[in-house]
């Protein structure tokens, strides 16, 4: 069943109201980027975040685009089964805080659950290994759901704004419990290098925040592929604000249920039509649903 179908029409009051919340979040959407003030910022965000709760819990919310906004990524899964919703508020100090919603069907109960994502990134005292629900999320703006055949978990891509001398790509994986529950991180990796420390929940990728870091999927061939990173001198190594892209790329490649690490592929480049690539907020791209990822800092 196609759980969207259940929501192909709804009523003229949802339709209208849906449409009075879009209108009510579009200038607030900037004013938590560009405001002067980090109070100024919180108090645009706090009201953009109400509407869009209250807009995301009408019947029919599943499947309204919010078109107009530009600054809210927005993100369904290849199965239709639920979407993601993040944005980031740029803080004084380049800091970042994060907001977020999980819309998600319930096969059991056959509705629309809805989960608030509660950044609590500095309580988490490993974001490599820590498993996190939606009321203890490590924040970070999703703009990619991969779900491979057979799989039982979707494997996410996302950016992360860490502090001034440091950005994050990340990857990470989101599974659903029998009450519909979802949880972040999970161990699907294998034949990871040895920078790759432990049984990673999540791989985090660290670099230069004044460098862009390629992180992609491909369809074709079932792999994600990224940069190789490294110190940018030698005796560098670990001092992340120091990392940036080499000349080669590696791999992560979808073998048996899990995420294998591959080392120097080859890629040729694809058209821009096809390409999801997704390098910096700074400099924006489409998503697969071609809504603009866009958080300019």
């Amino acid at each position: 069943m196609n759980p969207c179908k259940s929501f192909a029409a709804f009523s003229a009051d949802s339709s209208f109201m849906l449409k009075v919340y879009e209108d009510s979040m579009k200038s607030l959407q900037y004013v938590r980027i560009y405001a002067r003030t980090d109070r100024e910022k919180d108090t645009a965000n706090e009201k953009l975040f109400n509407w869009m709760k209250k807009a995301l819990l009408l019947p029919g919310s599943f499947i309204y685009p919010f078109d107009s906004l530009k600054t809210i990524g927005i993100i369904i899964s290849p199965d239709k089964q639920f979407r993601i919703i993040t944005w980031d508020v740029p803080k004084s100090g380049c800091a970042f805080g994060y907001y977020g919603f999980v819309q998600s069907y319930n096969t059991a109960k056959k509705k629309y659950d809805l989960f608030v994502l509660e950044d609590h990134t500095a309580d988490i005292a490993n974001p490599k290994t820590a498993i996190c629900t939606p009321n203890k999320w490590l924040g970070m703006l999703y703009y990619k759901i991969i779900k491979e055949k057979g799989s039982k978990f979707y494997t996410l891509l996302a950016w992360q704004g860490y502090n001034k001398m440091i950005t994050c790509k990340v990857i990470d994986a989101l599974t659903f419990n029998t009450q519909g529950i979802p949880s972040f991180g999970k161990a699907i990796y294998s034949k990871l290098p040895a920078t790759f420390k432990g049984n990673p929940k999540r791989v985090i990728f660290e670099y230069s925040a004044q460098v862009a870091m390629s992180l992609r999927y491909d369809e074709a061939k079932n792999r994600i592929i990224f940069d190789h990173l490294g110190p940018m001198e030698d005796g560098l190594e670990g001092q992340y604000q120091y990392y940036g892209p080499s000349f080669q790329l590696d791999a992560l490649q979808w073998i048996n249920g899990t995420w294998s690490y591959v080392e120097n592929v080859e890629e040729r480049n694809p058209s821009d039509k096809e390409d999801p690539l997704f390098n910096d907020p700074k400099h924006p791209t489409t998503n697969q649903n071609n809504k603009t990822i866009y958080t300019p800092h």
